[in-house]
């Protein structure tokens, strides 16, 4: 018997440490507009206000103001655009998912 508590004990933590969004990050979704017209298309705001502009962000998650987590990394390349003066981290996305 007290194996078979031992078992479920070691079981339950186990499982307990496997979170699968222990990698990703909060983030919004901006649109800032149409990117060939004066907007740089769909940014995402992280909790630290930095905002990256995703190579390819799913269209199911084109929705300003959604909040989603993310898990990305940097390409190495930075683009400006009309969305104010400044100069954005190019970012891969590889999951992302709505944030309830």
């Amino acid at each position: 018997m007290k194996r078979i508590l031992v078992a479920f004990g070691i079981s339950g933590l186990a499982l307990a440490s496997c979170n699968p969004d222990k990698d990703m990050v909060e983030a919004v979704v901006v649109d800032t507009g149409d990117i060939t017209s004066t907007g740089c298309g769909y940014l995402l705001r992280l909790n630290d206000s930095a905002l990256l502009k995703p190579i390819d962000l799913p269209s199911a998650y084109h929705h300003n103001g959604l909040q989603v987590k993310i898990k990305y990394s940097f390409t190495g390349t930075k683009t400006t655009c009309d969305y104010g003066p400044k100069v954005y981290e190019l970012v891969t996305i590889s999951r992302v998912k709505r944030n309830r």
